[in-house]
């Protein structure tokens, strides 16, 4: 049988943050196609099921922008 560990927000965000910083996102336009590639991704490899709602888990996502913005400025280079 096989198990299917689905990330939490806590997870995602950090994920989130280091693409963000990575890509140099600084709007929040770009932060959410780069929320939605993300759950796409998870959804393509099986980590989200798509009979999840998703659609919260996006919302929540999108919902922690200021903290990510706070991230990719940041000069400091501890973890998220």
């Amino acid at each position: 049988m096989e198990y299917i560990i689905e990330p939490s927000i806590e997870n995602l965000l950090l994920e989130l943050k280091k693409r963000a910083r990575q890509e140099l996102v600084t709007n929040e336009g770009a932060y959410e196609e780069l929320v939605d590639e993300l759950i796409a991704e998870k959804i393509e490899w099986g980590e989200i099921n798509e009979n999840d709602d998703y659609n919260i888990m996006r919302e929540d996502l999108i919902g922690r922008w200021p903290d990510v913005l706070e991230y990719v400025e940041s000069k400091e280079t501890k973890h998220p």
